[in-house]
């Protein structure tokens, strides 16, 4: 049996990360993704950078240095490629993107404090890829209202920084979202995470990518009162994937605590989730969401990790509370490494068709039942 192998290819435009399984004893769809980090996602744009249009917000009004940015009152619209520095407070504004250019933006945050009461205070419309850069030593706040004002019957944007377009975030300052009316961060492409340091506080999901959701550096901590990251994408089986590479990752989640609809690959990176409520939230004890040994019983759920389609573990660490399964997928779990520690409301780890372990420490404190699966193969690990 061969493990999984992650390839981490540097070069001056492209670092990509690729995984590859391959089992000797059970047939299963290996996942292959292939996540490429071009180099300015990987390195961030410098503060006071040559060139870039610097926009001061004065709270219900806007300044701008410089060209491709026109503002409104507290509204302002970026509408060509290149670098913006915003810096400043809007009590109720909004920063808009929207290009037909084929070149990236790149918005450097450096200490904003941005509030809408009728809309997203970040929204991308239009844009090949936007940037959002987080300077070093620099906190940056986001926050929308309870309600959103819409001009059509599209229901968006529904999340406190939403993009239509490719998201990548990095750099190494702070940013808090505060998503008082639905999501965190939501891009309807492929959003990627660098760097930074991110909080999110959402009473719907926190962080959300359509097509994708790779994680790659940084420190992350989410409450949300539904899932903590999802992916939304199942008509195609090459996206609606989530890849974590790296980082430190602590989500606290009223749903599910990390949620793909196609593939979830954990390469490496701490991550702690309590999902539910954590294990003691079972209706063995009075209160939970659903019943010991009665999956369907309800829509909702709050799993630790799930996946619609292969599950993949091959490193990190990761301790996960959770009020239903700690680990699910409704097709194939494999586990090549990592540490895993588990107190379960259901299932430890629960996979449809195939559960196969071929190396790790999985420490399962507490469940309903402990490893479940139509096919259940040991190779090697510490169980």
């Amino acid at each position: 049996c061969t493990g999984n192998t992650a390839d981490v290819v540097q070069t001056e435009a492209v670092n990509t990360v690729s995984t590859a399984v391959v089992t000797s004893t059970v047939e299963t769809t290996a996942i292959s993704h292939e996540v490429d980090y071009d180099s300015e996602d990987l390195t961030p744009i410098e503060l006071n950078a040559e060139g870039a249009t610097t926009i001061q917000l004065n709270g219900d009004s806007i300044s701008v240095n410089g060209e491709g940015a026109v503002a409104d009152g507290s509204f302002i619209t970026i509408s060509s490629t290149g670098i913006y520095q915003l810096s400043g407070t809007l009590t109720d504004g909004q920063v808009i993107v929207d290009t037909q250019d084929e070149e990236d933006v790149v918005i450097i945050l450096a200490g904003v404090d941005i509030t809408s009461q009728s809309s997203a205070p970040i929204y991308i419309v239009r844009a090949p890829k936007v940037i959002l850069t987080l300077v070093a030593g620099f906190e940056n706040v986001i926050t929308d209202s309870e309600s959103y004002t819409y001009l059509d019957k599209s229901g968006e944007p529904n999340a406190a920084i939403f993009s239509h377009e490719d998201l990548t975030i990095n750099g190494e300052g702070s940013l808090i979202v505060n998503a008082n009316y639905n999501n965190g961060i939501a891009s309807k492409d492929d959003l990627k995470i660098t760097g930074g340091s991110i909080t999110v506080n959402a009473v719907n999901d926190g962080i959300k990518g359509k097509y994708s959701l790779a994680i790659l550096d940084g420190d992350i901590t989410i409450n949300a009162g539904a899932d903590g990251l999802q992916s939304t994408n199942s008509d195609n089986l090459e996206k609606g994937f989530i890849s974590i590479s790296g980082g430190s990752l602590n989500i606290t989640s009223g749903l599910d605590g990390i949620q793909a609809a196609t593939d979830l690959e954990i390469i490496g990176g701490v991550i702690i989730i309590t999902s539910g409520g954590g294990s003691g939230n079972s209706s063995t004890t009075g209160g939970g969401i659903w019943g010991p040994g009665s999956e369907g019983a309800t829509l909702e759920s709050a799993k630790g990790l799930k996946a619609a389609s292969n599950l993949i573990i091959s490193g990190g660490t990761l301790n996960i509370d959770s009020a239903d399964d700690s680990i699910h997928t409704n097709a194939n779990v494999i586990i090549n490494g990592g540490k895993i520690r588990m107190s379960s409301g259901d299932d430890g780890i629960h996979a449809d068709e195939s559960l196969t372990i071929n190396n790790g420490e999985i420490n399962l404190i507490e469940s309903y039942e402990g490893l479940e699966s139509a096919i259940i193969t040991i190779n090697a690990g510490t169980i």
